[in-house]
């Protein structure tokens, strides 16, 4: 996945991870510095990736895809989200990524919580690794396609 992407954004992202990878198979999370990306924490999520079995963990997520999503999901397991259960070629490209150890971008459409409200997003996964292997974070990035949840 070497982009270049239809946002600036989504450009941006992924060259911050490729500058924090190095020569690296991957960065590790403690190379991701939120000061240094502050314009895109609000279209970002942290997940956890657990192994025997692959199993992820919201551990943060940026105000825009809380706003998305209509839920606040930090701490909560994929398995418990109604919307992964509707969705389940979104735990696939996660699962693809810890397979991998390469970033996975999809467009698909996501619907507004609680509203017929159905829009496009792009998403962006990257994964992390604290000893280069095994993957076991994905800082993932999301370009929404509607006004209310674009980042300023």
């Amino acid at each position: 996945m070497n982009g270049p992407f239809a946002s600036r954004d989504m450009n941006e992202i992924h060259a911050y991870w490729l500058a924090k990878r190095g020569q690296r198979r991957m960065p590790s999370r403690w190379d991701i510095d939120p000061a240094e990306i502050p314009r895109l924490l609000r279209n970002l999520m942290l997940i956890d990736v657990s192994h025997d079995p692959i199993r992820f963990r919201y551990r943060l997520i940026g105000s825009n895809v809380v706003d998305a999503t209509g839920e606040d999901r930090t701490r909560r397991w994929f398995d418990t989200v109604d919307f992964i259960a509707a969705n389940p070629i979104v735990k696939e490209q996660y699962v693809t990524a810890v397979n991998t150890g390469e970033p996975v971008h999809a467009t698909e459409p996501f619907h507004l919580r609680g509203t017929r409200l159905t829009y496009e997003v792009e998403r962006l996964l990257l994964p992390l690794s604290s000893d280069s292997g095994a993957v076991d974070m994905i800082l993932a990035y999301f370009d929404f396609k509607r006004d209310g949840f674009v980042a300023r």
